[in-house]
């Protein structure tokens, strides 16, 4: 287990390109892996599932998971 496999919020909003308050958001609209808690102030994200939550994103391109036609 390495322990640099947990990231703060503050790294999730970097990796992602938004800010720490979207982190926030978006985990309470279930649009983000949940974190987890290592103490009373210490909350953590793996950064295999955010890795994997990204990758699934990319899986599903287009317009609301929809690929575009072409015509």
């Amino acid at each position: 287990m390495s322990y640099s496999n947990y990231i703060s919020k503050k790294q999730v909003a970097r990796i992602l390109g938004i800010s720490t308050s979207s982190v926030s958001r978006w985990v309470k609209t279930n649009n983000l892996p949940h974190p987890f808690k290592l103490g009373p102030n210490i909350v953590k994200w793996d950064i295999k599932e955010i890795e994997k939550w990204i990758e699934e994103r990319k899986n599903n391109r287009g317009f609301l998971g929809h690929k575009p036609e072409k015509k």
